[in-house]
């Protein structure tokens, strides 16, 4: 497993974004990576392994998340409008006062996930979204798409 520094993974993000691309990675093992307060906006973390990774108050706006693995990943305060989480595994993941606005959550596993005061206000999911067993989905603002 390997596991990135939190300041190898500043050099990448800033190497990308002086280059005036995204930050591309997709696949890659950010497991337990430290990514506190990183802006991610735009990066393409499809099938991404974020297992256990500290993303708290990141900003991962608009980013794919797609397939991505965020099993107990910390995401407490952390920016997630926009963003594309389908088919991703949150299981266990802390979203405590995360901003899920206008996510695309249709197929997420959001299962034993921490959704408290989450804010979920238009965000997408469908009948294959799993929610947390005490998840109050009505009071979410949450919209259902086929």
């Amino acid at each position: 497993m390997t596991l990135f520094a939190y300041n190898d993974v500043l050099q990448l993000v800033e190497a990308a974004v002086s280059r005036g691309g995204k930050v591309d990675f997709s696949s890659r093992n950010l497991s337990g990576a430290n990514l506190i307060l990183t802006n991610l906006t735009h990066a393409d973390l499809t099938q991404a392994n974020l297992t256990g990774a500290f993303l708290s108050g990141a900003n991962l706006s608009f980013t794919n998340f797609k397939r991505a693995n965020l099993s107990e990943a910390n995401l407490v305060r952390a920016n997630l409008s926009m963003a594309s989480l389908r088919y991703a595994y949150l299981g266990g993941a802390d979203l405590f006062r995360a901003n899920l606005v206008m996510a695309d959550l249709r197929n997420a596993d959001l299962t034993e996930a921490s959704l408290d005061e989450a804010n979920l206000r238009a965000a997408r999911y469908n009948y294959a979204t799993k929610w947390p067993e005490d998840f109050d989905l009505g009071r979410s603002h949450a919209i259902y798409v086929d």
